[in-house]
């Protein structure tokens, strides 16, 4: 992500500073650009710099999806994991998706911990968070669950409608929040881990 955001802040400088000024129609002058496979689009040199901007913000929304959906990728796989140890040895997928499908990660929790006896417990979870900042658009969080809430209700209106907020305004991911993100799910799957450790010996 990082990488991309300095290849498009690079090109954009670029066009604006030396490829643009010496073309003969400017920001209008129709600009040919080819792939390695022969196919190529023709646009004008200005959109190419709009370009630039509205690329790293259609990555970050999408690394926002991603980030969210490996958290989601990882659940499924300790399922997968422990499910035969608890005698569940068909249909392992479909009874991941019905612990993941509930609609507020506390249920999700306590699911979890229904089928796996794992031992969760919210205030031990809300514990691991004490000293952490949950700060997503503004708005402070004390537990860690709702904090997730609110990121999977961002990640189901990129995915399922087209990154629309409101009155046609895309949402807009800050790409600092990613150092934020990670710290979170760091601490998130820590605990989980303990539990099923703790529980399955792994």
């Amino acid at each position: 992500l990082y990488i991309t955001k300095l290849s498009f802040d690079v090109c954009k400088k670029n066009y604006e500073e030396v490829i643009i000024p010496k073309l003969p129609s400017r920001a209008s002058t129709p600009i040919k650009l080819e792939m390695n496979g022969g196919n190529y689009i023709v646009m004008p040199a200005a959109l190419i710099i709009e370009m630039t901007a509205n690329g790293i913000n259609l990555l970050t929304r999408q690394a926002f999806v991603m980030f969210y959906g490996s958290f989601e990728t990882y659940l499924y796989q300790l399922f997968e994991r422990s499910f035969p140890i608890i005698g569940i040895t068909e249909e392992i997928l479909d009874k991941s998706r019905d612990i993941l499908m509930l609609k507020k990660w506390d249920g999700k929790f306590c699911k979890m911990n229904e089928v796996f006896n794992i031992g969760y417990r919210a205030n031990n979870l809300m514990d691991r968070f004490n000293d952490f900042e949950m700060d997503f658009e503004g708005k402070k969080h004390k537990n860690p669950l709702n904090f997730l809430d609110d990121l999977a209700q961002v990640r189901h209106r990129i995915v399922h409608a087209s990154s629309i907020l409101e009155n046609d305004k895309l949402i807009f991911i800050d790409m600092n929040i990613f150092h934020g993100l990670f710290g979170f799910f760091f601490l998130l799957t820590d605990y989980v881990d303990s539990l099923f450790a703790k529980k399955f010996g792994y």
